[in-house]
Order: C-alpha cells, then sequence, then structure tokens
C-alpha cells in the first residue's frame, strides 16, 4: 500500500488530496509535488479503489449545481492570487499611470475583505429599511421593504 493511504495517514489526508484534484484549480503535478507523492505513488493511487471511489466522491460534489457559486467564488479567489505578484510589481512602476496604480491600491483594498460577510453587511448599512411582520403560522409572513437614499444630518449642537 502506498504513503498516502497507509494507516499512519489519516482519511483527512487522503480526502484533501482527492478534493484537490477535483477542484482542478491547481495543476495536478503541483498538487502532488505540494502532498510529496512520487510518480511511482501517484500510478498506486490511480489502481487504488479506494482513492479511486473518493476522488469520484469528491468530483461529483464539486461539480454539482447546486455547488457553482462556491466553484466560482474559490476559482476567482485562486485567479487573484495568482494576480497578486503582477499587480504589486505594477503598483510600483513607476511608468505606470497613477490612476491606475490608485485604481490597484483600491483592488487590494477590496480583495483584502474577501469572504467578509460583516463587513460587506456594515458597507449597507442605511441603503435599506425593511420590517417583517410575523402573523402567526396560518398566515404567510408580511414583508415590506424600501430602498432609501442616505442622508447626511448636519447641524450645531446646543450645549
Amino acid at each position: 500500500m502506498d504513503a498516502v493511504l497507509s494507516p499512519s495517514n489519516s482519511d483527512i489526508d487522503v480526502v484533501r488530496l482527492a478534493r484537490e484534484i477535483a477542484m482542478d484549480i491547481v495543476p495536478l503535478a503541483d498538487i502532488l509535488k505540494q502532498y510529496s507523492i512520487s510518480d511511482e505513488t501517484w500510478s498506486e493511487l490511480q489502481r487504488n479503489s479506494r482513492f479511486k471511489m473518493l476522488l469520484a466522491l469528491e468530483v461529483e460534489a464539486w461539480s454539482t449545481a447546486l455547488n457553482t457559486h462556491e466553484r466560482v467564488k474559490m476559482k476567482s479567489a485562486s485567479m487573484l492570487e495568482e494576480f497578486l505578484p503582477e499587480l504589486y510589481a505594477r503598483m510600483h512602476d513607476r511608468e505606470e499611470a497613477f490612476p491606475a496604480v490608485i485604481e490597484a491600491a483600491k483592488t487590494l483594498a477590496k480583495m483584502a475583505s474577501i469572504g467578509n460577510e460583516r463587513g460587506d453587511a456594515l458597507a449597507a448599512i442605511g441603503e435599506r429599511f425593511s420590517i417583517n411582520i410575523n402573523l402567526g403560522p396560518a398566515v404567510a409572513p408580511l414583508e415590506f421593504t424600501k430602498e432609501v437614499k442616505p442622508v447626511t444630518i448636519e447641524g450645531e449642537v446646543n450645549k
């Protein structure tokens, strides 16, 4: 039995390997290198019925229509990560137009909060007003929503 499927490695390691291969975001050669899997071990894995079953399950889970949003999110994040060194270099290139550098900095600031649902929710405060009325289980809840433009109230405070 190969090193990856040996009793010393947990099922979690094998599932992680199968999931990374199923996701097909990183080239297979890079995944095998990351997990220190030789060509010989990879050949053994491809013949191992347990691994083939795990890989098939992970491919099915990753490919399901219900997972479309997650696939797009993961692939987009991966592409952004690969782009970061180029973005960094262009931001520090004196030949690059300053407005482009500013836009790059804004992009990095947005990317820094990837997956920060709380930050996104805080940004939307004041943009919508919603009232929910629940009249019990026999009646469908009533919902009233109004989009509003944020207003700044200025004035002086009397002391």
